[in-house]
């Protein structure tokens, strides 16, 4: 909350959560910040926050602009800054300014160049995980996207993408591929999803079937398959702040992040190599 409060680019902050517990440990922070009781899971919960501004904004015009967007950022980002948020901003608007169209999504990736940093080195604690491998970078999902969500008309299906995103294990991949299956555009959507696991798996050698595979993997394909998946136009970003990609899932990963705090609180951007 403190990153967003001092980046240049944020306006008000809505906080979804437990309202008791969020006064005590957010109590005494600017009226810029706006705690909203949770409503379940991940996409209820966004949608809280979503209703939230609308209501503050309009509280005496029922016009919602669907054009306005909005920053989404999960709360489990230790190495997350101010100059991090404004650096995806910018490049989100920068998106935006040279297309056609404003975006309805514009997802964050964390390139492997700037990920490297985090790796571990020496007898020190690091952090790797795999990257989605596409045809001229390899990427982590970062927690943080600019969105417009009264541009997508199929927001029910963001529910069951959050909830398989993290498309390490077998099972989620193939949960979501078979969620994908009805859904407008669906099949591809599944065959593109199982093709980037299959790459993955053959990835660690990175012998000519992993460089065969990988090459067919476009980032365009990606985009417009999520975007006919969704009911609106998605574009992802590359971060220049490796960091972002780091939550926390576990407890290792918050041992790991404990230790090298200091250390990765310093690490410079890394700017994407495409």
């Amino acid at each position: 909350v403190e990153a967003l409060l001092a980046a240049s680019s944020i306006g008000k902050i809505f906080v979804v959560g437990p309202q008791d517990r969020l006064r005590k440990t957010l109590g005494g922070l600017p009226g810029e910040v706006i705690i909203v009781e949770q409503a379940g899971q991940m996409l209820s919960n966004a949608w809280a926050a979503i209703r939230a501004s609308e209501k503050r904004d309009h509280a005496h015009d029922e016009t919602v602009d669907p054009l306005r967007p909005l920053l989404f950022v999960s709360s489990d980002l230790p190495l997350i800054s101010a100059a991090a948020v404004d650096d995806f901003v910018i490049r989100c608007a920068d998106q935006d300014k040279h297309s056609e169209i404003k975006f309805s999504m514009m997802v964050g990736v964390a390139e492997e160049a700037s990920l490297k940093l985090f790796y571990p080195e020496d007898v020190k604690e690091g952090i790797h995980r795999p990257y989605v491998n596409f045809s001229d970078c390899r990427v982590r999902l970062a927690n943080i996207y600019v969105t417009r969500p009264r541009t997508m008309s199929n927001q029910q299906f963001l529910e069951t993408g959050f909830a398989h995103r993290k498309a390490e294990k077998l099972r989620n991949v193939l949960a979501l591929a078979w969620k994908f299956l009805g859904q407008a555009g669906g099949w591809q959507a599944a065959w593109i999803t199982l093709k980037l696991q299959l790459t993955l798996a053959v990835s660690k050698n990175q012998g000519w079937l992993y460089r065969r595979m990988r090459k067919q993997n476009r980032r365009e394909l990606v985009e417009k398959s999520c975007g006919d998946v969704l009911g609106g136009t998605v574009r992802i970003v590359i971060t220049s702040y490796g960091g972002l990609s780091l939550d926390v899932d576990n407890q290792e990963d918050y041992l790991v992040l404990s230790q090298r705090f200091e250390d990765w609180s310093r690490i410079e951007p890394v700017e994407p190599e495409v």
